[in-house]
């Protein structure tokens, strides 16, 4: 019974250390296969004529689409949401959209980059965001409650339907609650609380 308990044990080490070299390897593969997401940040970069720090990349994902591995990304420059596909081996860019969201119309442009007029106007724009910490405040405020008696769990700038805005959850007791503030007026788009 013992010899027979050691070779189950055994086999069962030899299964996880043969799953664990095959993950490794796969992951070795995918490494030394597909760009990094550092070069494919550098390629928009290159492509858009921006600074880094002036960017927020929002995701950089490695997608399967019509059979071939791209990054698809999403990234903001002021009022102005980007959208690129990126083939994940050679590099090259796909396709590239932005939404401009300061024009009325929400009007879409395709394969433009910052040299477009329309992305040009918006550098001056920036100035007329409210901080992180003042959109934090607003919602908790709104809450009726003080900085001190709640968990912040995240207060992010995004764009909703065109709109700047920041997201802010925070936690009060057994409630959750979800705020979004409007990044230039300060108003309160949407609030919500439930149970958690």
């Amino acid at each position: 019974m013992k010899k027979s308990t050691k070779i189950i044990i055994i086999s069962i080490i030899c299964v996880v250390v043969l799953l664990l070299l095959g993950a490794l390897g796969y992951f070795i593969y995918i490494k030394s296969t597909y760009i990094s997401k550092d070069v494919v940040k550098e390629i928009i970069l290159n492509d858009t004529k921006l600074n880094e720090k002036d960017v927020t990349f929002k995701d950089i994902d490695l997608d399967l689409d019509d059979g071939l591995h791209v990054y698809d990304v999403e990234f903001y420059y002021n009022r102005v949401e980007y959208s690129y596909e990126i083939d994940a081996k050679t590099g090259k860019i796909i396709t590239s959209d932005f939404i401009n969201n300061s024009l009325n119309n929400n009007s879409e442009n395709s394969n433009t980059t910052s040299n477009d007029n329309s992305t040009n106007t918006e550098k001056n724009d920036s100035k007329n965001y409210i901080t992180k910490e003042e959109a934090r405040d607003i919602a908790i405020n709104d809450a009726g409650f003080s900085l001190d008696s709640v968990t912040l769990i995240k207060a992010e700038f995004d764009y909703d339907n065109g709109i700047a805005i920041y997201e802010v959850e925070f936690v009060n007791g057994n409630l959750e609650y979800d705020y979004e503030i409007n990044a230039i007026t300060k108003e309160i788009v949407s609030k919500k609380q439930e149970r958690r």
